[in-house]
């Protein structure tokens, strides 16, 4: 599973194009929903994050395998300290040219660091996730 979110990741930045906020994205609106999500994570409540990934995203991966990689990675990183840099760009979709805002979200642990990689659809569907 960690292979295939890999994967799928790797497709959707292979294709980032530059440092800006895509058309037809608010800055403001992706700020919060990444913070959000970030926080639902630390919060242990990855159901609700699974729920704002997108259907076909969805099938991708089984709650319970979502739920073992984010434990795990917070068992080597610790508690949560706060965000520390925000960077967005965008990319787009090779098969279908739609275009995703990809937020990514380092944070501060009492242990390490974690980055997130999070891509959104227009209507801010989780289409893409990393954790490292």
């Amino acid at each position: 599973m960690k292979r295939l979110m890999l994967i799928v990741s790797i497709l959707l930045l292979t294709a980032c194009s530059s440092n800006k906020i895509p058309d037809g994205f608010n800055e403001n609106d992706l700020n919060q929903k990444a913070e959000e999500i970030i926080n639902l994570l630390n919060e242990n409540n990855v159901d609700e994050v699974y729920a704002m990934f997108r259907t076909d995203v969805e099938a991708m991966i089984k709650l319970e395998d979502l739920e073992v990689i984010i434990q795990d990675k917070f068992n080597q990183v610790g508690t949560f300290k706060e965000i520390s840099q925000v960077a967005i760009t965008d990319t787009k979709d090779p098969n279908t040219s739609e275009v995703y805002a990809v937020v990514i979200v380092s944070s501060d642990h009492e242990k390490g660091r974690t980055t997130y990689t999070l891509s959104f659809n227009k209507e801010l569907e989780i289409v893409g996730f990393f954790i490292k």
